[in-house]
């Protein structure tokens, strides 16, 4: 694990819980890469967080407690087992208002339904945060000149703790629409009578070669997680929007020796990035698209293609970062059936409804303007819409 990395504490609790609870049968220890660099060449480990079980490599990333059992016992990873939900769930007690996504909009949009006075849950699969909780700092949010983002979600989610519980590892696998909304996890089955998504973004993929083999050996889509594991080493940031520069400007800071590959002519990140970037000399490869990523156990660089001019060639690297955008995480809203555009964003109007009745969406789920303070707009309109339609429900009210 590394000191920066959000993912990395949840993953450790599960090993310590483990532990604690059968301390004749397992023992558990968390390793800070950035302090033991010879145990992560060890274990050839350049993306955090590795669970190691007896000395084999179970997977990477946060797991959800359930899973991470199971890996324990069985002693083989566990990818696909909890692709569907069970069907023999006990169900919990009514809720008013059920928020799937614990980013920027989901715990704004607990803060206003809580005090509506709607009886609500955040539900997280993975970490509080969402893509903000990995950025390395924010500039924008107003009151702060700079904060890490990771800090500026503790700050958010601690204010949303007080109104409303936060239940990670809870992936909500299916949603049911009937006289009660149904949203099914692994392990519960919750009820509710409205229900926002806030499920926002994922990282977007290249798509080549040697991206899906070398994830984990030298592939990133974290900067903040992973970033300390090569410093003084060769790294690329692929990309040229916000997220790359200040990437690049990050890595740059922590002593990597940085460059930027990026599709078009131009960055499309803000000037002020673009300023820094040019300041600190990172090299720039314009108009180059990645057709590969190559190396043996793990990358030791990419083959990269001149849009312009054909021409291709292959640049040395120790580790590749990818920031090239997201795509909406957008599973549950096609399986409900929701209105998308063609980028598969969920359509809302003004209040944050949806073309079904008693579900809201908010954030970055429903494209736009993908910024912090635009999310939180978006997570509180859908909380105070959700309040009122319970209130006077405008579905009932349409005659003829």
């Amino acid at each position: 694990m590394t000191l920066t990395c959000p993912y990395c504490p949840g993953q450790v609790i599960n090993a310590f819980r483990a532990a604690i609870e059968r301390p004749d049968l397992v023992s558990a220890e968390c390793i800070d890469g950035e302090e033991n660099l010879d145990l992560a060449q060890r274990y050839n480990v350049s993306a955090v967080p590795q669970t190691i079980i007896n000395e084999k490599t179970m997977g990477y990333g946060f797991e959800p407690e359930d899973q991470f059992i199971t890996e324990l016992v069985s002693l083989k990873p566990q990818t696909e087992v909890f692709t569907s939900p069970r069907t023999d769930l006990a169900q919990k007690a009514e809720l008013d208002l059920i928020i799937v996504g614990a980013g920027p909009a989901g715990l704004t949009a607990g803060i206003y339904a809580a005090r509506s006075g709607l009886k609500t849950v955040i539900l997280e699969k993975s970490i509080i945060g969402g893509q903000v909780a990995i950025t390395p700092v924010v500039e924008n949010w107003p009151g702060f000149q700079q904060i890490p983002g990771k800090k500026l979600m503790e700050l958010i989610s601690a204010q949303a703790r007080l109104y409303v519980p936060i239940l990670e590892g809870e992936d909500v696998q299916e949603i049911k629409i009937g006289k009660h909304i149904e949203a099914i996890t692994r392990n519960t089955r919750y009820l509710s009578k409205a229900l926002i998504l806030a499920t926002g973004s994922v990282h977007r993929r290249l798509k080549v070669p040697g991206e899906e083999k070398f994830y984990g050996h030298g592939v990133s889509y974290c900067a903040t997680c992973d970033g300390y594991l090569f410093k003084g080493k060769r790294v690329v940031v692929v990309g040229g929007g916000n997220t790359a520069l200040t990437d690049a400007l990050y890595l740059k800071n922590l002593g990597a020796r940085v460059s930027l590959v990026h599709l078009l002519d131009a960055f499309t990140g803000e000037a002020a990035l673009v300023s820094s970037v040019m300041q600190e000399k990172i090299p720039v490869v314009m108009n180059a698209r990645v057709e590969e990523i190559i190396g043996t156990t793990s990358v030791t660089g990419i083959k990269i293609k001149d849009t312009k001019e054909g021409l291709e060639h292959t640049l040395q690297t120790d580790a590749v970062f990818v920031a090239i955008g997201e795509i909406p995480n957008n599973t549950l809203a096609v399986e409900l059936g929701l209105t998308m555009d063609s980028e598969g964003y969920v359509k809302v109007d003004s209040h944050a409804r949806t073309n079904i009745p008693r579900i809201y969406a908010a954030g970055d789920i429903t494209g736009g303007i993908r910024q912090i303070v635009t999310a939180v707009g978006h997570g509180a309109t859908a909380a105070v819409s959700a309040f009122e339609d319970l209130l006077h429900p405008y579905w009932l009210q349409k005659t003829s």
